[in-house]
């Protein structure tokens, strides 16, 4: 007989658990277990959300959003490796496109912030990035080591290279 109630017990606690999560639900039309970000429209309200959320190794300087294009400005010094500089080149508009459904162009610019205090930073390298080139279904591993980024990038993208460029290559190779 105990084995009857406990059966009885197990049974009546299952199903309260269940009904009091199917309420749970109910109350609150927009819980998600995974919690999966939809991707809307991105403007001068929410930009500094959805820039905030990329990890990036750069300092930002300055953001611009228009219409359907927005303009990142970021400030390198001396000590940047340049695979984190491409790293960042890499992640900005993959991160915008991904959660955004207006922006259709993503222009980010290096600039050189290791000049002296009150000089302009110099551009460095410039990416204009278009939604049609971006690929959201292909694989999610990101192109590893500098080498492998610049390729992606400019196979994807239309980069332009600065002399500044080409002398920051120069001072990080050794030799």
């Amino acid at each position: 007989m105990r084995w009857i109630s406990r059966i009885l017990i197990t049974t009546i606690l299952s199903v309260a658990v269940a009904l009091a999560l199917s309420l749970l639900v109910q109350l609150d039309g927009h819980v998600s277990v995974f919690g999966t970000v939809k991707a809307g429209p991105v403007n001068e309200n929410n930009v500094v959300d959805v820039v905030s959320k990329m990890q990036l190794h750069l300092r930002i300087r300055r953001v611009e959003i228009s219409h359907s294009s927005i303009s990142i400005d970021l400030l390198a010094s001396k000590v940047t490796e340049n695979a984190d500089l491409m790293s960042d080149l890499y992640e900005i508009p993959k991160t915008i496109f991904a959660s955004s459904t207006n922006i259709n162009q993503v222009l980010v610019r290096v600039l050189d912030g290791s000049k002296e205090p009150g000089a302009s930073a110099q551009l460095i390298i410039a990416s204009d990035a278009r939604r049609e080139r971006w690929l959201p279904n292909e694989p999610r591993l990101k192109p590893q080591g500098a080498e492998e980024l610049q390729s992606y990038l400019d196979s994807h993208y239309r980069i332009t290279y600065t002399p500044r460029w080409q002398e920051r290559l120069k001072e990080k190779t050794p030799g």
